[in-house]
């Protein structure tokens, strides 16, 4: 018993050992978005931005739109149904901005979800050659449309992903380092560069910029109207349809603060987590398993081994996972700039999620999807 305890806990140190290797490989070939690339001549390019009550963001997100030196620029707002103060301030920042044009949402047609069908609506209006899909909360620097453009041009992709910093205070870190560490360490991130690995790509509401011409030829927004997370099917739709497709980090001039204080990130998480799983029950126990086994058990053994001499044994191949879980959170904080006292506490995170996808999946299986004040039902 204690020799096949003992090869399963130096799986996990290999494991961990692969997770090094891994960071080294990301660290080394993930790309920042290029700051000294020009074009001769700029296309034109529309932003199109849903918006549900964010009226506490949605001044500050459109202003930094429109104050971007881009020449050919439209940015098409569309309030999807908001209740709050969204579309006033909308009204007053369209007096102020020519480049903006708002637009009032729809209710879904059958089949279709909020977020989707909002963006279907700006699309109608959109004038771009190409277009920038970007959520209502993300916060970009001056400068950012015109480094995207040239290195979209340059490399003559077909999309390219802009990866923000997600901000975060307090114990918020608990929650969202995981994002970084799954990007950086957990998974092979670079592949999603590779043009022949078609399998490998994902999107994010921080900024999806595509050719419109490819993306329509790819399915266009009809091919994504039901999905949950959206911005993940975007990338993976577009590189399918020929693998010209390119993430980049923004970390210096894309930022965003996705949920507010601890209870926030559990309760945003909540909506969406288990739909990431693909709402298949085995596989999500299977990876948030596997998650808790890498992550949470080593550090669990070593405090569980002080009391019980009778597993020191495994303390050498527990300790080397908890070592080698140290040097790659401290590298994700360093690199997604998140305090580095998040990485102390890497082994407790898994526990959180773990919390999260049974929330999550409780909430569907209870009440269907719902989502930004919609109720949708459990979805075929």
């Amino acid at each position: 018993m204690t020799a096949a305890a003992e090869l399963f806990f130096w799986v996990i140190a290999a494991w961990w050992a692969s997770a090094c290797l891994m960071l080294v490989l990301n660290l080394l070939l993930l790309p920042k978005l290029a700051s000294d690339l020009s074009l001769r001549e700029w296309p034109s390019l529309t932003v199109i931005i849903p918006a549900r009550n964010e009226a506490a963001i949605i001044g500050r997100t459109i202003e930094a739109h429109c104050r971007q030196d881009y020449p050919r620029l439209q940015v098409v707002v569309v309030d999807d149904g908001s209740s709050d103060g969204t579309a006033g301030i909308l009204d007053n920042l369209q007096r102020s901005c020519p480049c903006l044009e708002v637009v009032r949402g729809q209710e879904p047609p059958e089949g279709w979800l909020g977020k989707p069908n909002a963006q279907r609506v700006g699309l109608s209006r959109a004038k771009g050659d190409l277009l920038l899909f970007a959520d209502a909360d993300v916060l970009y620097a001056p400068g950012v449309h015109r480094r995207a453009v040239a290195e979209l041009m340059s490399r003559n992709l077909d999309m390219l992903l802009l990866l923000s910093h997600l901000e975060s205070r307090g114990l918020e870190p608990l929650v969202m380092t995981m994002l970084d560490a799954f990007c950086l360490y957990a998974s092979p991130s670079f592949l999603h560069n590779i043009p022949w690995f078609r399998s490998f790509a994902f999107g994010a509401g921080s900024g999806n910029l595509v050719r419109r011409d490819a993306f329509e030829a790819a399915g266009g927004i009809d091919r994504i109207k039901a999905e949950v997370i959206d911005d993940v099917a975007m990338g993976k739709m577009m590189k399918r349809y020929r693998g010209r497709f390119r993430f980049v980090t923004a970390f210096d001039s894309i930022r965003v603060r996705m949920y507010e204080g601890l209870r926030g990130c559990v309760e945003g998480f909540t909506k969406n987590y288990y739909h990431f799983f693909g709402r298949n029950p085995l596989w999500a126990a299977f990876w948030q398993g596997g998650d808790l086994l890498v992550h949470t058990l080593p550090a669990a053994l070593l405090l569980a081994s002080l009391p019980f001499p009778a597993l020191a044994p495994l303390r050498w191949p527990a300790g080397l996972a908890v070592a080698a879980g140290l040097i790659c959170n401290a590298a994700t904080c360093l690199w997604s700039r998140h305090p580095l006292w998040a990485a102390l506490a890497f082994p407790l995170r898994p526990l959180l999620w773990s919390w999260i996808l049974l929330r999550s999946a409780w909430r569907y299986y209870r009440r269907g999807l719902v989502w930004r004040g919609r109720t949708y039902g459990r979805l075929g």
